[in-house]
């Protein structure tokens, strides 16, 4: 498949970008759910999840990188009790972990989405159709939505902490 000039390129990431954003409050809710099921800011004032965003934004990173940390983490000496709050049979790691998985879902969601809204003969149309680039868009979209869910965790739990201590 023929490389995209520049400006499609920029046309490709902005309707991306406006395709995630109309998605964000639907990722926001879930982070917000497995934050309160977990309770995660009565278990540790210190916030485990500047690594973990860390990991997520490193330009080597994968999906499969990312929930290889969270794991480690539940087995780590000295990791944050976080990793290993348990809610029922849940283990709050391996529902993190779950949780990421099924924003590929919302990736594909997206990328449906993207085509669906891309005019016939468009200069992205082609590109969109074939099946290599749609992958790596997917890919893409899925890893994008990772490090969004676990950079607005980390906010969650700075912000519910915050709130506790307001209630001391």
């Amino acid at each position: 498949m023929a490389e995209l000039d520049n400006l499609l390129k920029e046309q490709l990431a902005l309707r991306v970008e406006k395709c995630i954003s109309n998605q964000m409050d639907e990722v926001i809710e879930k982070m917000k759910d497995l934050s309160d099921k977990f309770a995660i800011a009565n278990k540790d004032k210190k916030s485990p999840f500047r690594n973990v965003l860390a990991v997520a934004v490193d330009s080597s990173s994968s999906i499969e990188i990312i929930k290889n940390y969270i794991r480690y983490q539940v087995g780590r000496s000295g990791s944050s009790p976080i990793w290993t709050t348990q809610k029922d049979k849940d283990i709050f790691a391996k529902s993190l972990v779950n949780a990421l998985d099924d924003l590929e879902k919302k990736a594909q969601y997206i990328l449906t989405e993207l085509k669906r809204n891309i005019p016939k003969g468009h200069g992205l149309e082609a590109h969109l159709n074939d099946i290599d680039n749609q992958t790596q868009l997917r890919k893409n979209v899925h890893i994008k939505l990772v490090q969004l869910f676990l950079g607005y965790l980390a906010r969650e739990h700075t912000a519910s902490v915050g709130e506790m201590n307001l209630q001391k």
